[in-house]
């Protein structure tokens, strides 16, 4: 395993659940001295029982430590994201069930699209996230606020080479689904019920052509309305949604 190094974690919802997983190496905690209330008691409550020093700063100075992002007040210096290798995902998904899904993101180079995806992930039991080392968002404070502190619990493996990563997830037993607007063959109609990695590409950007030649197959979400496209992260959560739907069915 690897990290992905040092960095601020802000907002409430973050730092709590890095609190709870203890997944990472909290260093030190700030919070605003005009932040109170039950949230603010959690954390303090939290860096007490771990031993992690805490201090109370005014808002200038901690629009210093935060500056131009919604921080509500609270912060931490914390330990990177800790990563795993693609080869150990593969293996940790399949041992929990003969249906594991995972992610693989092409051209998410937007932070907060990154952190919704992995909210959304978390939420609906994907098994890992797979992005690659270049044109991607780093794991950074905004990833882990825009994902509600999901980031905390989500496997992430960061690849170099994209499609020799597919080449082994293919010869671990993955079927690649890419999903794409327009593609005529509709979501509701795919069997998830197999391993798969779903496969999305960017803001603006689909996944590279080299990586759709190596999807088993395309789909995409029927549409009804004028606008001909769903941002990424609503597009994978309506997914998500699709592939938890089907495994209901069949438990």
């Amino acid at each position: 395993m690897n990290n992905a190094g040092s960095n601020i974690i802000f907002g409430v919802n973050p730092l709590l659940e890095a609190l709870k997983s203890q997944k990472r190496r909290i260093l030190k905690i700030y919070i605003s001295n005009r932040r109170k209330g039950k949230e603010v008691e959690q954390i303090i409550n939290y860096a007490k029982i771990q031993g992690i020093k805490f201090k109370s700063v005014n808002l200038k100075t901690f629009q210093k430590i935060c500056p131009g992002v919604n921080h509500q007040g609270v912060a931490g210096i914390i330990s990177g994201k800790e990563l795993i290798s693609l080869e150990e995902m593969i293996e940790v998904s399949l041992s929990k069930g003969p249906h594991p899904v995972l992610v693989l993101l092409d051209h998410i180079e937007d932070p907060r699209n990154l952190g919704s995806i992995i909210r959304s992930a978390e939420i609906l039991g994907i098994g890992g996230v797979i992005i690659p080392r270049d044109r991607a968002a780093d794991l950074t404070a905004t990833v882990s606020k825009s994902s509600a502190g999901a980031l905390e619990y989500m496997p992430i493996s960061r690849v170099s080479n994209i499609l020799n990563s597919i080449r082994l997830l293919k010869e671990k037993g993955f079927w690649l689904i890419g999903a794409k607007e327009c593609s005529g063959n509709y979501c509701f109609s795919c069997d998830f019920k197999r391993p798969i990695v779903l496969v999305f590409g960017g803001e603006g950007k689909p996944f590279r052509p080299l990586i759709e030649k190596n999807c088993d197959e395309i789909i995409s979400i029927p549409q009804s309305g004028r606008i001909n496209s769903f941002n990424v992260s609503c597009a994978a959560a309506i997914l998500f949604y699709e592939i938890q739907k089907q495994k209901m069915k069949t438990s």
